[in-house]
Order: C-alpha cells, then structure tokens, then sequence
C-alpha cells in the first residue's frame, strides 16, 4: 500500500523500517519500542540537563549577578542566531529517509543526507554573516561596547559551526539512541569540566564562553563520529546530487524551510525574552531570567525527551494508516505529560527559592519571580508535547508553522505590552500567554485531523 506524494498524506505505508514493523504496531509493541528508545535518550538527556544545570550554577557563582548577566545575553544573543540559521535538517532525515529506508533506496537516501549536509554548512556560513551585522543593532540595545559587541558575533559564529543535525537524524532513523545518547553527552561533560576549570583559575566571561563554544564543537563532532563510524549510510555530495535529492523528496525545500522557521519561533520567548529583560531591566535581570529559564527547563526536559523518540513512532504509524493506535499513544502520552506538568509546578511553587539557591548561590534570589511562571509555560507546552510530532508525522509542518506564527506574534504583543507595565517580569507572563495560544491551536487541529477518514 502507498499513500499519495501529497505534503498532507504519509509517503509509504512501510513507515520508517519494515513493512512488517507496521502490521505488527500495536500500541503496546510502540509503547516497548519507545520505551527501550526513552531510557536512552533519558540518560542523555538526564545527564545533559545536570551537566547544564552544574555548568550555569558554577558561572553564576564564579561571575556574581552582574557579570553573569552579561554572560547569559551573548549566549542569549549567539543561541538567537543559530535557532534563525539553522534547518532542523534531522527532521527532514527522518521525514524523507524513512521512505528511502523502507524502498531500500541507498542512493536516493545518500543523496538526501548530502542534501541536509551542505543544508546545515550553508545556514552556518549564513548565520555568521547574520551575527556580525546583527550585532550593530542589538549591541546598542543591549549598552554593549564596541569590544562587547565583537565578543558577541565571534561566539554566535564558533556555535553556528555546531548546529547542524544531518548525524543525528541518521542515528535516530536507524534506531541507534544508543550511540545518539553517547555522543549528546560528550557536550555536557566538556562543559562542566571545562566551567570548573574556568572557576579554578578565576577565568573571567572570555573563558566560561570558549569552554561553552568549545564543548558544542566536540559534541557535533561526536555525532558525526558515531554515525559514520557506525556506517549508516553514505553520504552523496555535489551539485547533480543536490539537484536529485530535491527531485527525489517532494516537496523538500518546503519542509525544510517551514521547519526551520517553526523551531524559531517555538524558541523565540527563551532567547528573545533573556535579551528584552536586558535591555529593560539590565544584565542582573537577563541572568536571573536565564537561571529561571534554564531551572524550567531542566524540571520539563525529561518529559520533553519523548518528543525525539514520539516523533519516528508516531511517524511509523501515520505511515501504516493506523488512526486508532496512534490515538492511543497520544492519550497516553499526553496523560503522563500533563501528569508530570502538575507535578513540576508544584515544585516549583513549594521549593522554587531553595532551588534557586541550590542552583546558583546568593544573589539570585530575585530570579524567582521569573521561575514560577516560567514554569507555568513550560507545563503549558510538556502538556501538549504530542501534537506538533503528529503534525509532523502526517506532513502537516505548515500548519505547525502556521500557528507558531501567530504564538510568536502574540508573545511579541503581550511582551512588549507587560515590559511596560509591569516590567521585566511581564517577560515571563508574555510566555505563559504564548504556550496558552500554541498548545490552543495544536489542540484543536490535532483533534480534526485524526477525526478525519
């Protein structure tokens, strides 16, 4: 059985391996097969997050509020960058390779991974001229100082070599979590032994931001490792393959670009909201938002986690016309998720200082008027973690667009109308508004999308 080529419509009834994978997907058997795939991403993950978390505490103890805070706005400024650069391209492996994969297309598949190869060098070239003319506009905003403002682009442009994610497509596609979660680890420990370096030998902003750069390079670079030293598959470059994979793959640049512009905007508030409170409340304010943020953040990251392996899942299904399997494993998802929802903003709410104290020592206290609603977002989005990775599934990534669109707008709207009322701490409540109108809108098209034949 093969769908119709139509961007709404599953390619192939073989979903991402075999054909006999699809007639055996019951939920139950997805459910395992998620299950092996979480435990390894959750390891990852798990120790990304505490690495993460050890590394900005250790920054936040070694540089004190104000420091930090100048701190918190290049990276703030670098990451802005690099989420407008950057394609996602590992969605687009899984999308299309998946239908390679199934046909036992190698060559074709070469070519798309070619494809999203030179796709992610490109967008990295692309953002770093982005940065350097940024700046000029940002840096005044921000009261940075022309030697600032420099510091600022050279670090969005060591990350931008960092963003690409053809390999871990390929490691996801080929079910190989197991060497994905190796290779998401080897950032994290750099970076935390790197940040107790800096702290030991009183290493200034310059350091703790070469230790950040330095980690995100060996990371990509791990990832790379693996999948190649894993023999994959091949990877086919050059213009008549480039020209080939947009033939082969309807539809592609599409896909790309609308997913590309919907991670954007789904990581606008974290980044654009670090830079207003800036701007607003001064560099003291940007690093306890991005405290707060990055607290958040690591309480909803393990539930976040079974998007990367719900996606290929939900996919495999979407594929095989399987409506009521795949209902099943939304309900179930979204019920754990808005379980642990519930759970995090209790945590918060009950023991968000101490936390805060834990977490980045004195000074910060004041961060914990960003956390709770922070929080409140973040549980907001973990309870709708199932329906952009179904819109995905069945092609629908212009819809996902569509409606991160008007999140954005709305989260533009209420931040500008807050920071003026309230201050920056509207920068938080400007978030919850956002999730509330996102997780809205997907709600309801997920609803009449699988409602239909």
């Amino acid at each position: 059985m093969t769908g119709r080529n139509a961007d709404d419509v599953p390619l192939t009834a073989a979903g991402l391996v075999d054909a006999g994978d699809v007639v055996r997907s019951g939920h139950g058997v997805v459910f395992a097969r998620m299950g092996r795939n979480i435990g390894w991403l959750l390891g990852g993950r798990g120790f990304g997050g505490l690495a993460s978390i050890a590394y900005l505490g250790i920054a936040a103890r070694a540089l004190g509020p104000a420091e930090f805070g100048l701190f918190a706005l290049v990276l703030a400024y670098g990451s802005s960058i690099a989420n407008l650069a950057q394609f996602s391209s590992w969605q687009a492996v899984i999308r299309f390779g998946a239908i390679h994969r199934a046909a036992a297309r190698t060559d074709s598949l070469a070519r798309l991974l070619g494809f999203t190869a030179t796709l992610d060098a490109a967008s990295a070239l692309f953002g770093a001229v982005l940065a350097a003319v940024g700046v000029h506009f940002a840096g005044p905003l921000l009261g940075w100082s022309s030697a600032e403002q420099d510091r600022a682009a050279l670090f969005a442009a060591v990350l931008l070599l960092s963003t690409g994610s053809t390999a871990t497509g390929m490691l996801r596609l080929f079910d190989r979590f197991d060497l994905l979660t190796y290779a998401d680890s080897v950032g994290p420990a750099v970076r935390v032994l790197g940040a107790a370096i800096a702290w030991r030998l009183g290493w200034g902003i310059d350091g703790f931001l070469l230790v950040w750069a330095v980690a995100a390079l060996a990371e990509a670079a791990a990832g790379w490792a693996a999948a190649l030293i894993a023999r994959l598959s091949p990877l086919s470059f050059g213009r008549k393959a480039i020209a080939a994979a947009m033939t082969e793959n309807h539809r592609l640049w599409r896909f790309v670009i609308q997913n590309n512009a919907s991670s954007s905007l789904g990581l606008l508030w974290e980044q654009l909201g670090t830079l207003a409170v800036g701007a607003t409340g001064g560099p003291a304010a940007a690093g306890a938002f991005r405290i707060a943020t990055k607290l958040a953040g690591a309480l909803a990251k393990p539930v976040a986690t079974v998007t990367r392996a719900l996606y290929p899942e939900l996919a495999r299904l979407a594929a095989g016309g399987e409506r009521t399997t795949l209902r099943r494993v939304i309900q179930k998802v979204s019920l754990i998720a808005s379980a642990m929802a519930l759970l995090m903003v209790i945590v918060i709410w009950f023991w968000g200082p101490l936390l805060i104290r834990l977490f980045s020592g004195q000074g910060f206290e004041f961060a914990q008027v960003y956390l709770l609603p922070l929080t409140v977002a973040a549980a907001i989005d973990l309870f709708g973690i199932s329906f952009e990775p179904v819109h995905n599934a069945y092609g629908r990534s212009g819809r996902v667009l569509a409606v991160r669109s008007i999140g954005a707008l709305v989260y533009v709207l209420a931040l500008w109308l807050l920071l003026d009322r309230i201050g920056p701490q509207g920068a938080a409540f400007a978030a919850i508004v956002s999730s509330l109108v996102i997780r809205g809108l997907l709600a309801f098209s997920t609803r009449r999308m699988l409602a239909k034949a």
